[in-house]
């Protein structure tokens, strides 16, 4: 028996068909990945089916019975939940008040609140999820944000579980602790719907894969069999190799100084030293919450601290943020309206910038219907593009990205690096923050493993060439939990 069947779903925004007759069986008590290009339809399909979104055609049967969601409730009623890409929480609320709201426990007229904690204590133990229950929303880091979606999960207690881009921030240890969850969600009997873009982990934890393209589901197959080359050429159209393997370029150097940090002190045991040069990309690898947005904050001005000084040189600094939603563009505001947002006043012209998008939208191949729609409709990968494009754009000296390649397909990372690249060879000085141990040594002249706010190792790309990949991940995924074997 098939746990879930779409039939011919199809759904429309103004003239973009974002998926087009899509039926798709998915057999119960398995784990099911949903894999795609940016803006193939993946998420919508997956909104559909939470209540979040209504198909203009289509119909789901969930255990051969028609399902009818009008609303997330209707799902959630249904045994479904999902955890979005971009998260749902209030801000101003702490992590248990996000878990149990909608679902509260009574104690006659009153909320039941000590058996509600005690539930999600007993949760947060049991899953090593090793959250605050009474931290604010909004001081927390993405990866705690992460788990507090994924509490919120397990206090509904879900049959169909979906996940959408869940390791997108997480470090090695993290994503094992996570895959080590959704084996015990499959042992229960339950059925995980997974969108990545992480083709490793597909063929790591995944029964089953059906991949969309514009819209369309083009390939459904087993796991079983399947390679990471197979699977980027159904998800592409186009034959792709698997291009994780270290670059090596030593060709420039520069004895410059663009910006230097000096005995900065973010936690109370910490002491950290940073010197960024032109023609060079300096990888930063760690765990969230052990000083990254911290750093980032001391770096553009954003935050200071008692102990540690900067100097530049330059004040032309661009940042691409970790949250792209709520730090890295207005999402009511169109792709043209968001680049004018550090642009001088003088160059508002409807002609300049309608040019000056189209010129960007072509060179980093955003998928958008029309100019003039907002840029939150846009899919997680493209929006990130936006941000990109236009913060090359400005032609700035110091370019910092924090999760440079978060919820984006494999073309569109290859095109993302070699734009990075591109930048680099002009003499900019390139400062990456990021969790995906691949993703920094494919990048990176120079590796800082960040730990509790200092740095655990340094190493340079020549050091790091004597080992192979797989080795490597395992060094400094260690590192990033403190542990060296160096």
């Amino acid at each position: 028996m098939n746990s879930l069947e779409f039939k011919n779903i199809s759904k429309n925004f103004g003239n973009f068909a974002a998926l087009k007759s899509v039926s798709l069986n998915i057999p119960e008590n398995s784990v099911f990945c949903l894999l795609g290009e940016n803006g193939a339809g993946k998420s919508t399909l997956m909104k559909i089916l939470s209540g979040f979104l209504k198909p203009d055609e289509g119909e789901i049967f969930l255990n051969q019975k028609n399902l009818i969601l009008n609303s997330t409730d209707d799902a959630i009623k249904s045994g479904i939940g999902m955890i979005y890409q971009h998260f749902m929480l209030i801000k101003d609320f702490t992590v248990f008040e996000n878990v149990i709201l909608g679902n509260e426990l009574s104690k006659g007229i009153k909320l039941d609140n000590e058996k509600m904690m005690n539930t999600l204590y007993d949760l947060n133990l049991k899953y090593k999820l090793n959250l605050n229950l009474n931290s604010k929303a909004e001081d927390l880091n993405i990866s705690e944000q992460q788990k507090t979606e994924i509490l919120k999960l397990l206090y509904n207690n879900p049959e169909i579980i979906i996940l959408d881009e869940p390791t997108a921030v997480l470090s090695p240890d993290e994503i094992n602790s996570l895959f080590e969850i959704i084996k015990v969600f499959k042992s229960e009997g339950k059925t995980i719907i997974l969108i990545t873009h992480k083709l490793k982990e597909v063929i790591r934890i995944c029964d089953f894969v059906a991949v969309l393209r514009k819209g369309e589901l083009v390939f459904e197959s087993g796991i079983k069999d399947l390679n990471i080359d197979k699977l980027a050429s159904e998800i592409t159209g186009e034959i792709i190799q698997d291009n994780s393997e270290i670059i090596i370029d030593e060709k420039i150097h520069s004895e410059n100084i663009l910006a230097e940090i000096k005995n900065l002190k973010i936690f109370s045991d910490s002491n950290l030293n940073l010197i960024l040069r032109p023609f060079e990309i300096t990888g930063i690898v760690g765990v969230e919450g052990n000083g990254q947005v911290e750093l980032i904050n001391f770096i553009t001005g954003m935050e200071n601290y008692e102990y540690g000084s900067k100097k530049f040189i330059t004040d032309k600094v661009s940042l691409i943020p970790d949250d792209r939603i709520n730090k890295g563009v207005i999402g009511e505001f169109s792709f043209p309206e968001n680049l004018f947002l550090h642009s001088d006043f003088n160059t508002y012209k409807s002609e300049y910038l309608k040019d000056k998008s189209e010129n960007l939208i072509q060179n980093f191949d955003i998928r958008i219907p029309d100019l003039d729609i907002p840029v939150k409709s846009l899919s997680g990968g493209n929006m990130q593009k936006v941000i990109i494009a236009r913060e090359f754009d400005r032609n700035n000296d110091i370019l910092i990205f924090h999760h440079p390649t978060r919820g984006v397909d494999i073309k569109s990372s290859e095109l993302i690096y070699s734009k990075i690249f591109e930048e680099k060879l002009k003499g900019k000085s390139i400062l990456i923050f990021s969790s995906d141990i691949d993703e920094i040594l494919k990048l990176s002249d120079r590796i800082l493993v960040l730990y509790k706010g200092n740095f655990l190792k340094s190493f340079t790309k020549s050091e790091l060439s004597r080992f192979g990949n797989e080795e490597l991940s395992k060094i400094i995924g260690k590192l990033m939990i403190g542990i060296d074997e160096t």
